[in-house]
């Protein structure tokens, strides 16, 4: 097993390992706001779990956190409880959500996320001590039908019989907003997000992309020298190989030859790779007991478009060095340092 899987491994763990603990502080969340009756609640416990939306989910935790803390109050005060925060976990909530939302933001990440860890810790610890105080105060007993007179003009409209008990003093009893209405305000909020982070993202995924090519081109120069001398040694009265599909070919096609070595895989042997052509010529010819030997080959590899699928354009020889063209050329001047 090589290092690249090793990575891989850990890596998925890890991902697993705190994709675990999220879920765990979604289901937190979600039990607080199940333990706060209907008329106490401002946002339904199922709709935590919208959180898991990637981005959408840096806007929606703030609604969270907000929404929370005013259905935790409400119920504290339904049931009695004194000495509560009056917004309980509301300022740690708005900073932890603070702190997610620059964890995008590139260098702001670093200092961000250790907060956010923190902030994280000390959040969940302040909302499962409110859910454990709620399961140890006793829900007001709710026995008595409500009479028309009772019935505050903001509540909904009710069929008679319907069990229901004035809301205490102080509690907040506004209107709740409907589900689809918070969901339009967090995809409201998200598209512009998405939108920014795109066009930051596009140029830098174009500039990786080159990047990427670049070294793939010089890999793939080495791996041409490679079949060069392996070609050479396998063919001597040949000498070096002057095309690249000489170097190719597939076994099932035959027996190895001069003009199919199978000692290139054949994307490359092709010419075209990662966004770069190649082309392989040879220089130097000898005759040796009437066959023609080539002792010497360039090798150049350019952009297939300058400025897009690279910068750079690479030459290299029977020696193994390279050197590069900063204008993506083959009039490669300078040395390429390894």
């Amino acid at each position: 097993m090589d290092s690249t899987t090793i990575i891989q491994i850990a890596a998925g763990i890890v991902f697993l390992a705190v994709l675990v603990v999220y879920i765990s502080f979604l289901a937190s969340l979600s039990s607080a706001l199940g333990k706060c009756s209907r008329i106490s609640r401002t946002m339904e416990p199922g709709l935590v779990w919208l959180m898991l939306i990637p981005l959408f989910n840096l806007i929606w935790q703030f609604l969270v956190v907000i929404a929370l803390s005013n259905s935790l109050r409400n119920e504290f005060r339904a049931r009695g409880v004194s000495n509560i925060e009056p917004e309980p976990g509301k300022s740690i909530g708005i900073a932890l959500s603070i702190c997610a939302a620059c964890g995008i933001v590139p260098f702001v990440n670093f200092v961000a996320f250790p907060v956010q860890l923190i902030l994280l810790v000390v959040y969940w610890s302040k909302i499962a001590g409110f859910s454990r105080m709620l399961d140890q105060v006793p829900a007001p007993n709710v026995t008595a039908p409500y009479t028309p007179q009772d019935l505050p003009p903001n509540m909904p409209f009710a069929q008679p019989g319907t069990v229901w008990a004035p809301p205490p003093p102080n509690l907040d009893t506004r209107r709740r907003v409907p589900v689809f209405v918070w969901i339009l305000v967090g995809f409201a909020g998200f598209i512009p997000i998405v939108a920014i982070l795109m066009l930051i993202a596009i140029p830098t995924v174009g500039s990786l992309k080159k990047k990427a090519n670049d070294l793939s081109a010089q890999q793939a120069i080495r791996a041409i020298h490679e079949a060069e001398i392996q070609y050479q040694s396998t063919y001597p009265s040949s000498g070096f190989a002057c095309t690249l599909p000489a170097l190719g070919g597939q076994p099932a096609s035959g027996a190895p030859s001069p003009v199919a070595a199978q000692v290139l895989q054949d994307d490359l042997a092709s010419g075209y790779k990662s966004g770069y052509i190649f082309t392989l010529t040879c220089k130097d010819e000898v005759t040796v007991s009437g066959t023609d030997r080539f002792v010497s080959y360039t090798v150049t590899a350019v952009p297939q478009t300058v400025g897009k699928t690279g910068d750079r354009g690479f030459c290299s020889d029977e020696g193994g060095a390279i050197s590069f063209d900063p204008a993506g050329g083959t009039n490669c001047t300078e040395r390429l340092v390894p």
